[in-house]
């Protein structure tokens, strides 16, 4: 993970799908779908909650992230699976 000097620190709560199938654990599972947007660098995950679904897992989790100057924690619900984004 490459740290930007001009990305801003930011936490926030989230609640997204990770497929049951994802390589790793379930947090290496959570900063693949995050860091997989430009302009977002994940920096630690922490997973609050857990539900299984037929085929996936819908986790809340609090994460630390570094996100670009024109990025917006609202853009995050642009991802694929990310259900709720904001800050903490």
């Amino acid at each position: 993970m490459a740290v930007h000097p001009c990305h801003r620190a930011t936490d926030v709560a989230l609640r997204l799908a990770v497929p049951r199938d994802a390589a790793g654990d379930l947090h290496a599972g959570v900063r693949a779908k995050l860091a997989g947007r430009d302009g977002v660098d994940v920096e630690t995950v922490d997973v609050v909650s857990l539900r299984p679904r037929l085929n996936d897992l819908t986790v809340e989790v609090d994460a630390s992230l570094r996100l670009a100057p024109d990025a917006a924690v609202d853009d995050l619900t642009e991802i694929v699976g990310v259900h709720k984004a904001r800050p903490r």
